[in-house]
């Protein structure tokens, strides 16, 4: 106990600033006054900032913190105004690690993403790994562990593909050993022990050095995992270990999670004084530490401490910090735009895979379209100008087939792109569970070469725990492939051919259904796009038989109307407007009603009667193919029904479908 004692004496003195460090930032400042360069003049901004930065390893005083972010930020806006994006990316992820630390986590997640993207345009595996490691390290912290295991072995393939290009021996970079403790502890958090041990072990071995001496971190993690597995004197070897190492490597951040741990221990075995001894150590120093997470913790402890020694008046003090905390760190508010930005990323991967796809289509509906108005041209010279009756008939009945063809491909290429717009809204959902059992997947074939070898070697019990490892993640991978599968199987049902037969269908469900469908592909698309959905089912409706494909593929074309027409009134109206679309159901005596309603701006009067027709369209040229409403229009007279429109300009528009009640 004096040991520790004098450690965390030695810990609180106050971490001086050189008369170097002084002269070197003058230097710097003095260097930018006189520097013509535009990208010169950003480096160094940043290497100004960093004299100041601090606060990643948990000290600094504000006035430090505050210099460091003008710096940044100063050096971003000249970035952005000379486009040079290497530079702004560097800026983003300084900032997305100070907000991380500070407790901003959705900030933080928004601006790693940021430099991710333009990492990604860049193609620089180094930066590549840097970025992917800020987001492990947010989603970590955040508690969204499955998220950072997947970013933690992504950075660890970039790592991987850097030191090739480098021709660097694995076990010399400190990267790899970073990367491969933070896989260790997300493993701890998810409380696989096993498998948090193993990569804790494997970072320790490539023998990581920092600032002259052992790396303090694995030996830490090392000693939780040890704790977690109830093996307390061990663990306090290590803690004790790693709090030296800490101290002498500069690092205070790293000496107050310790402390934290060290509570923890000492709670679990009973001694109650000693716990709130070292939880007290990190109240007393959080002047000057910026990591909110580790207060919480501490508070936290304090709080079931005193507790344990009944004393009311501290229990209740700390119970209200740490409830503070937690409120300002994980309110319901940051917690849902902290999901939003995760939702928005994966939209954004997919957006870049759809894009492509959406660009062949329009061209290829452009050249159908092109053909068909050749033809068509071709076709009235040679009625109004060929001489030869018989020849000019062969030649338009030709002519005339032709047309067929392209209206036949028109059709169909309007069918693919409604069935694109209906998977888009499932779709998403398929490339979380695909990335965890490619990401185990990846983790068991290193797991199959681990075994090997030490099966080659003799090593019974390691083996046993890799192939126990092995087992646990084939676990996972079926888990996240049958929701794969489920979700699969979902889509195949809603985009299979249509048989023709009808059958008896939940009208509600599959309004229902289908508006959530239509909604999702649209955000797919445009991640911007908002707006309020209103339904209003009648329950009275039973079951009707109907071709649900059909009717399904009716309610798709309709909705993405509606929802096109908010859209394109929301760009001109005032802050006051409310995007809505709204459906309804409702049973009549012998018939079946839906309505589907929007607030956009209408559809004008002198083209109500023509809306129906193949090919007319109100919207501009390459936003649609005019084919819409009239396969509508036929669907619904197949079903022995009736479409109709009723709109007032300016107010919006209302869909109407009418078939018997059967």
């Amino acid at each position: 106990m004096k040991k520790m004692f004098f450690l965390y004496l030695l810990f609180l003195t106050p971490f001086p600033e050189s008369a170097g460090q002084d002269s070197q930032r003058d230097s710097l400042k003095q260097r930018l006054a006189f520097e013509e360069s535009d990208t010169a003049k950003v480096n160094i901004l940043y290497n100004i900032a960093t004299s100041y930065i601090k606060f990643f390893i948990g000290y600094g005083s504000k006035d430090e913190t505050d210099s460091a972010v003008a710096y940044v930020e100063k050096a971003i806006l000249l970035s952005s105004r000379i486009r040079y994006s290497e530079g702004e990316a560097r800026g983003f992820l300084t900032l997305s690690g100070y907000n991380r630390v500070i407790g901003n986590y959705s900030q933080s997640l928004s601006l790693g993403f940021k430099a991710l993207h333009i990492y990604e345009n860049l193609k620089d595996n180094a930066s590549l790994a840097n970025a992917h490691g800020h987001l492990l390290a947010t989603y970590r912290d955040a508690g969204d562990y499955e998220n950072a295991l997947s970013h933690a072995f992504t950075e660890k393939k970039f790592v991987e593909k850097w030191n090739r290009e480098q021709r660097l021996p694995m076990k010399d970079t400190f990267s790899m050993a970073n990367v491969l403790s933070e896989i260790g502890i997300i493993y701890q958090y998810m409380n696989v022990l096993d498998s948090a041990e193993y990569y804790t072990r494997k970072s320790m071995s490539l023998n990581a050095i920092l600032k002259g001496t052992s790396w303090n971190f694995p030996v830490y993690l090392l000693g939780i995992i040890k704790m977690n597995q109830g093996n307390y004197t061990e663990a306090l070897k290590d803690y004790r270990t790693a709090i030296g190492l800490a101290i002498s490597n500069g690092i205070p951040k790293d000496t107050l999670d310790i402390y934290n741990s060290m509570a923890e221990l000492y709670k679990k075995v009973g001694d109650i004084d000693s716990s709130i001894y070292y939880s007290k150590a990190v109240t007393n120093k959080w002047a000057s530490i910026l990591f909110p997470k580790i207060l919480l913790t501490a508070c936290a402890d304090l709080t079931e401490a005193y507790k344990l020694k009944s004393n009311t008046d501290s229990t209740l003090k700390y119970l209200e910090l740490s409830n503070a905390l937690r409120d300002s760190i994980y309110s319901n508010e940051k917690q849902k735009e902290f999901q939003n930005l995760t939702f928005i990323e994966q939209l954004t991967q997919q957006e870049m895979e759809q894009e492509q796809q959406q660009l062949r289509n329009r061209i290829t509906i452009y050249f159908l379209v092109a053909g068909a108005l050749v033809l068509l041209v071709i076709a009235l010279l040679l009625y109004r100008n060929n001489l030869h009756k018989k020849q000019a008939k062969l030649k338009i009945e030709k002519a005339y087939d032709q047309l067929k063809s392209t209206q036949a491909q028109l059709i169909q290429s309007e069918k693919m792109a409604s069935l694109g717009e209906l998977t888009a809204g499932i779709a998403h959902e398929i490339q979380n569970p695909l990335n965890f059992v490619n990401n185990f997947s990846d983790v068991n074939t290193e797991l199959i070469e681990e075994l090997k070898n030490e099966l080659q070697t003799g090593s019974k019990e390691e083996a046993i725990s890799i192939a126990n490892d092995i087992k646990e993640n084939e676990r996972k991978i079926n888990h996240h492939g049958k929701r794969a599968d489920a979700i699969v199987k979902n889509m195949l049902q809603h985009s299979r051919i249509s048989t023709g037969q009808k059958e008896p269908t939940d009208i509600n469900a599959l309004a229902d259904e289908y508006l959530r469908l239509a909604y999702h592909g649209l955000r797919a698309k445009d991640k911007t796009f908002n707006t309020a959905m209103k339904t209003e089912f009648d329950s009275s409706i039973e079951k009707v038989k109907i071709v649900s494909q059909d009717i399904g593929r009716v309610l798709l074309n309709l909705y993405n109307n509606a929802f096109y027409a908010v859209a394109e009134k929301n760009k001109s109206a005032d802050k006051n407007y409310q995007p809505t679309v709204s459906v309804e159901t409702k049973k009549l005596h012998d018939k079946i009603e839906i309505t589907v309603k929007d607030n956009g701006n209408g559809i004008p009067q002198k083209v109500l009667d023509k809306i129906f027709q193949p090919f007319f369209t109100t919207k501009p040229t390459g936003q649609g193919t005019g084919l819409g409403l009239s396969l509508s229009y036929d669907i619904i007279k197949a079903h022995g029904g009736e479409l109709k429109a009723e709109t007032k300009e300016g107010e919006g528009a209302a869909f109407i479908i009418q078939f018997p009640n059967i």
